[in-house]
């Protein structure tokens, strides 16, 4: 997803490219976008991981940040652990709709043995808090 900087440093450790990923900040309005951007992905490609990522830098770049490439990233990699959780966690999509967006915008990624993540227990305790608030 981010390519090798230009400086000829190194590619980024586990731990920096979670802290870079994280620096990025979303409104859930723009996390409900790039799922959307994904949907509308013609069907053979929904599940190809160059044809989301391209599909989501435009839409970084499109939406103003001004790093798209990282933002980009950072999108595909949220989106990548919500659709893990929920596919661990809440396979029938029980849970709020809206609040899991709004938790996905907020909940730091993790490094995990699977690869960027939320952590679990916490994402699922900020779905619930979220759930409750008095909009």
């Amino acid at each position: 997803m981010l390519s090798q900087p230009s400086s000829g440093l190194a590619a980024p450790t586990p731990a920096n490219l979670s802290e870079r990923l994280n620096a990025v900040q979303f409104k859930s309005t723009q996390i409900a976008a790039a799922l959307e951007v994904l949907a509308t992905l013609p069907r053979d490609h929904r599940r190809d991981l160059e044809a989301q990522a391209t599909a989501l830098h435009a839409y970084a770049r499109d939406a103003g940040f001004a790093d798209d490439a990282l933002a980009g990233a950072a999108l595909h990699a949220r989106v990548a652990a919500l659709k893990k959780w929920a596919e661990a966690h809440d396979p029938l999509r029980q849970s709020d709709a809206q609040a899991v967006v709004e938790a996905a915008a907020r909940q730091p990624l993790v490094q995990t043995a699977a690869g960027l993540d939320f952590e679990a227990p916490a994402f699922q305790e900020l779905i619930l808090f979220i759930e409750e608030l008095p909009w």
